[in-house]
């Protein structure tokens, strides 16, 4: 059975519980309000979904950017215990390749740490991602590697915007491909796959989304004339009444990192702030020098971050504004 967003309030109602006794939560990636349609001008959301009788074996959702319609990203896949083995979400997810290739998709994202359910998305065609345990599905037979490659040459000019929930999905391939900064944003504890093992996929975006919560912080993301994003900055109020910010950007597009700093530093300012700092890791000395070339001073050391089971030393800048 297939249903596309919006859904049935009673049926993301069922959605929702049976996902909770899988997953312990409704939905580890996706709010129930994307598939009662909140995102629906954003992204297209479809929900496979297998019963047995009046019981609800398995499920599995695809969501797909509209602004780059090429990229994919499959999540809530999941079993009742009791139908266990008998093959369904495997045939479900391959409904949703399936349909996902026919209408010109490239690439279809999924996170998973189980290797059984890795073994079962690599007979289907996905192939994992190095320093990640994301997995890519790519139509055209290339490693997900040089899929990336290609995916950012040639794109041209960007712009730097308030993110939108239309930047779920395009936000992966940025998010997943090596970078040499180790520490990629210290605000949404983003690291670079060069350093740090990734273990998400469709829940990047509520990464981000919670460095804005409670109207606390915000986000910012540079895009290009055909939707990919090249760079994403965010800034949040901290316990002094200051602002920290952090940016980063594809090699591509490095000279656009200034103008995502600047978006972030503006929205504190908006709001009165004028103290505003960065954490950047002892390893990532390019960065710390582009933060000093537009005013940031050192003001010794900082927090240390935790990348996978290690701790690395930070620097904290600071910039003050009148």
């Amino acid at each position: 059975m297939r249903f596309e967003v919006p859904l049935p309030a009673e049926l993301v109602e069922e959605l929702s519980a049976f996902w909770t006794a899988v997953f312990g939560e409704p939905d580890p990636d996706l709010p129930p309000s994307v598939f009662l349609g909140q995102e629906h001008e954003y992204n297209r959301n479809i929900v496979y979904l297998d019963r047995r009788g009046e019981k609800l074996a398995g499920t599995c959702g695809l969501t797909v950017s509209r602004r780059v319609p090429i990229l994919g990203g499959l999540g809530e896949v999941a079993t009742s215990p009791e139908f266990r083995r008998a093959g369904i979400v495997t045939e479900l997810c391959r409904q949703a390749i399936d349909e996902f290739r026919e209408s010109g998709g490239q690439v279809v994202f999924l996170g998973t740490g189980n290797p059984d359910a890795a073994r079962v998305y690599y007979r289907l065609g996905w192939r994992k991602l190095a320093g990640a345990s994301v997995m890519a599905n790519i139509s055209s037979g290339d490693s997900p590697e040089a899929f990336l490659v290609g995916y950012f040459r040639g794109l041209g000019t960007a712009i730097v915007r308030a993110a939108t929930p239309e930047d779920r999905i395009p936000m992966i391939p940025l998010l997943v491909s090596p970078h040499d900064w180790q520490v990629l944003d210290a605000n949404a504890a983003m690291f670079s796959t060069s350093y740090s093992v990734q273990e998400s996929c469709m829940g990047l975006y509520r990464r981000y989304e919670a460095v804005g919560r409670d109207s606390q912080g915000s986000w910012f993301s540079a895009v290009t004339p055909s939707g990919r994003i090249v760079g994403l900055s965010t800034t949040r109020l901290d316990a002094s009444g200051g602002c920290r910010v952090d940016a980063f950007t594809h090699k591509d597009f490095e000279g656009i990192w200034g103008e995502l700093v600047q978006a972030a530093i503006e929205w504190g300012a908006r709001l009165g702030v004028s103290s505003f700092a960065a954490a950047v890791s002892v390893v990532d000395e390019e960065k710390r020098a582009l933060f000093e070339s537009i005013g940031f001073l050192s003001a010794g050391s900082g927090e240390p971050f935790e990348l996978d089971d290690r701790q690395v030393e930070s620097v904290r800048l600071e910039l003050e504004r009148m």
